[in-house]
């Protein structure tokens, strides 16, 4: 009896292993068929970016260029103001990240370590905002910016998204992690909370900082409903607003400038990525775990 209860045991064992191995061949076999329209559309841009005009919308299509040309690099750079485009954007995206980074990482010390009254609240109330879609603060928002005298200025487009909710969260969650008794020392060392903030809580949550300035950097460097609102003149305008630019600019669409265009749009979020992928994985994970 006791021989055909572990035959059975080990036949479940063995199903159960067999069926664990099938959904992770299938999930990994999905992400890798993923994967690969990702990469294969990432291809055809970047090869398109090298084409003719003509060559695009060629029947039926080509996936090399026949005869590669960086004629749309040097027409957009030279005749449709992208240069000014491109600096628009890193103009406003590296002081956001770095002012989202600055805010969250403060509240969320603040949330994870320290205790006063109405704190949850507060807390909820932060989270609370997550949840309010962007486009019912869009006309507020406007006309606060408009009052100011900010209309078609950097301060527009910074100062209105240096507080990140998410941040606050992400940050709070990671920060909740840190030992306590580090912070207890710098104390007893007669640190004051600044000090502690500075050299110990901030070379401690690197990870879960670089997670959020790759957040922060996408979601500053793509945003095109807010610029598209308070941007009027052309030298101001962002990348987002110059690819729509190039896709309208004439009767014909130009494809061929379309595409150089959002080549260059892509490579500084590559860049971007590579210089923080290994703590952006790390720190999405501990925070994951965390939470």
């Amino acid at each position: 009896m006791t021989e055909v209860s572990l035959d059975r045991a080990a036949g479940a064992d063995a199903r159960i292993r067999l069926r664990e191995q099938m959904v992770s061949l299938i999930t990994h076999l999905v992400l890798v068929i993923f994967a690969f329209i990702a990469f294969g559309a990432m291809m055809w841009m970047v090869l398109a970016s090298f084409k003719s005009a003509s060559e695009i919308i060629a029947k039926p299509p080509t996936f090399l260029p026949e005869a590669p040309t960086l004629g749309s690099y040097a027409l957009i750079l030279r005749e449709q103001a992208f240069g000014r485009f491109f600096f628009n954007s890193i103009v406003v995206a590296l002081p956001s990240v770095l002012l989202i980074l600055f805010s969250s990482s403060i509240a969320g010390f603040v949330f994870a370590k320290f205790d006063f009254p109405a704190k949850e609240v507060i807390f909820t109330i932060i989270l609370s905002t997550l949840m309010v879609p962007p486009a019912v603060t869009l006309l507020p928002l406007f006309r606060l910016v408009s009052r100011l005298g900010w209309a078609d200025t950097y301060q527009a487009l910074i100062i209105p998204v240096c507080v990140s909710a998410f941040g606050i969260f992400l940050l709070r969650q990671f920060m909740e992690g840190l030992p306590s008794e580090l912070l207890d020392a710098g104390r007893i060392d007669g640190a004051s909370n600044w000090w502690i903030y500075r050299h110990i809580v901030l070379p401690l949550s690197v990870s879960a900082l670089s997670a959020l300035a790759i957040f922060s950097f996408l979601a500053n460097w793509d945003s095109y409903l807010w610029p598209l609102v308070i941007i009027y003149e052309e030298k101001m305008r962002t990348l987002p607003l110059g690819l729509a630019y190039l896709l309208g600019w004439s009767s014909r669409p130009r494809y061929d400038l379309f595409l150089t265009g959002a080549v260059i749009t892509v490579v500084p979020v590559v860049v971007f990525y590579s210089f923080f992928q290994a703590r952006f994985v790390r720190g999405v994970t501990l925070t994951g775990l965390k939470y």
